[in-house]
């Protein structure tokens, strides 16, 4: 039998004499810092914020979840609208867009209309009247500005009169014409507001 036993023996045991390398090791373990020791994510930045700075991030966050809840109240009254408030800015903020967005092409961007309106048209195809209070809106009431927007000018002008108001029933909502309206409102003078006070009531 070998001196040193059994085949595989030497290997059990370990080194064989006279053997001076270095015995084997496990995997070498470093210690972190507890600041640097991984976490989940919300854990590190708790650790990189302090308590001051989780406080602001916190009020970071709940005042932006109010101001989302703010924005889509205001919107939903808006959109539920059933008349014109030029006093609600929410509700003259939206007019405005979309003022900008389907009517400053032909009233323009300063609701002053298209040179020549006052002119003669037998036939029809008047330029677009002036909304800023210079024009005709300012005599009708609310329900018959909302019903021109909605319908176009056609069904209430005479017959053989061509009216080039389109209607928006089929591209804007109740609210949104509502809001139009609104704008336009806000954009006259006391003067426009007592003149129209001054109408005598309809028949």
């Amino acid at each position: 039998m070998s001196p040193f036993g059994r085949r595989g023996e030497t290997r059990r045991r370990g080194r064989l004499p006279g053997d001076r390398r270095a015995p084997r090791r496990g995997p070498l373990v470093i210690e972190q810092p507890e600041e640097n020791r991984p976490g989940t994510l919300s854990e590190g930045l708790g650790r990189r914020l302090g308590a001051k700075g989780r406080f602001l991030a916190a009020a970071l966050v709940i005042g932006i979840v109010i101001t989302a809840g703010v924005i889509y109240f205001e919107r939903r009254d808006v959109a539920a609208a059933r008349d014109a408030d030029p006093s609600n800015l929410a509700q003259v903020g939206h007019g405005a867009s979309l003022y900008r967005q389907h009517c400053a092409q032909c009233h323009g961007a300063d609701l002053a209309g298209q040179p020549g309106w006052q002119g003669t048209f037998a036939k029809g195809n008047r330029p677009a009247t002036p909304l800023d209070g210079s024009g005709p809106a300012w005599r009708r009431s609310d329900d018959d500005l909302f019903d021109i927007v909605k319908y176009g000018g056609q069904p209430f002008s005479p017959p053989h009169y061509r009216n080039r108001m389109p209607a928006y029933e089929h591209l804007l909502a109740d609210g949104d014409m509502w809001a139009i309206l609104a704008y336009v409102q806000s954009r006259w003078s006391a003067d426009t507001w007592q003149r129209r006070r001054d109408l005598p009531p309809a028949s």
